[in-house]
């Protein structure tokens, strides 16, 4: 509390309390009753100089009406507060609403709100280009690594078993049993994805957001998203990048879809709302089948049980590998029929 009245002194603000919303050490949130009304202070997670990009394009997002919370500049008009330790900070308006719901019509606004979002991001420059995080361009060299990864992970399982006989054994643990019975499959899903972003509709499209400058949120969530009288606010910044809509659209796809189930018809409102505001050609929808159809969902659960890289636990994290094996009939479904989804939407 002394770090965040010592920061507010940098404000022409005069704090009336503060409560801690979140703590994660290298982020962390906090709501401030002020003499102008209720602000949001922020740690940023990442560097100064990739804080000033992000400020940067924020700036950008806001002018062309991008629905994000106004900053409030220090007294010296910088965007952003800097503690002793050098770690920065940035205050904002608090966005009053709660967090729209995938399971209603707010679906469709996040999709709608989403396509604006791009719209709003083109033709972005930043003068601090060593901290763009640019994915345009590197989807195969991703696909191709994470491949490499899930045939690490395949060898793994394997050596962890006892015996000659080749069959897996009983004391190998049950996450490691339901990997190796379906990696194979996966891993053929991810073949095919490469193999068609190795064509020419995936090169157009990085050719054609290289000029219109187009940047991806990479977590356009319900919990970045806040539902206000005025419609849906974007409160999380993190992780612009440059990229195709097409890695934000996959994500939302893949987020509402591992809750709530695979379905054509999702598909097709989700799509066509998203395309009343951003336009999409059919090959550039291709794009999107083939991110759809790399295993992602099934690569990032792998990951984090081979690479132990959080703590997980065990009985809940085998249901999600149980859940998202037996939901791949359903996504595999619908993948099927993405060129009467195109058609409809």
């Amino acid at each position: 509390m002394q770090t965040i009245t010592g920061l507010m002194s940098q404000y022409p603000l005069q704090v009336k309390s503060i409560k801690l919303i979140s703590d994660k050490r290298k982020k962390a949130t906090w709501s401030l009753a002020t003499s102008a009304g209720t602000k949001i202070l922020k740690k940023a997670p990442v560097s100064k100089q990739r804080l000033l990009f992000l400020l940067q394009a924020i700036r950008h997002l806001q002018k062309n009406g991008a629905p994000i919370p106004r900053m409030v500049a220090t007294t010296d008009g910088k965007d952003y507060a800097e503690d002793s330790s050098g770690s920065c900070y940035v205050l904002s308006d608090a966005a009053e609403g709660e967090s729209p719901s995938y399971a209603t019509g707010d679906l469709l606004l996040i999709m709608k709100e989403l396509g604006k979002f791009h719209m709003a991001s083109r033709g972005f420059q930043s003068t601090y280009t060593t901290n763009e995080r640019e994915h345009l361009g590197s989807w195969g060299r991703s696909y191709a690594k994470h491949l490499d990864q899930l045939e690490r992970f395949k060898g793994m399982a394997l050596s962890s078993r006892s015996g000659k006989s080749g069959s897996i054994s009983s004391s190998s643990s049950e996450f490691e049993r339901l990997f190796l019975l379906h990696v194979d499959k996966f891993i053929d899903q991810g073949k095919a994805a490469l193999h068609l972003i190795q064509s020419s509709p995936y090169t157009n499209w990085v050719n054609k957001v290289a000029v219109q400058r187009n940047l991806c949120h990479q977590d356009f969530a319900a919990a970045n998203l806040i539902k206000t009288r005025q419609g849906l606010a974007i409160i999380d910044m993190d992780s612009l990048t440059f990229d195709l809509p097409a890695r934000d659209i996959r994500k939302i796809f893949n987020k509402v879809m591992k809750k709530h189930g695979w379905s054509s018809s999702k598909a097709i409102s989700m799509l066509r709302a998203y395309r009343e505001v951003h336009p999409l050609s059919a090959e550039e929808c291709s794009v999107i089948y083939a991110d759809l159809l790399f295993p992602h969902l099934f690569y990032g659960l792998s990951s984090k049980y081979f690479n132990k890289r959080t703590e997980w636990n065990a009985p809940q994290t085998i249901q999600k590998l149980k859940a998202l094996i037996t939901s791949d009939r359903e996504r595999q479904q619908m993948l099927a029929s993405w060129d009467s989804i195109v058609k409809q939407s």
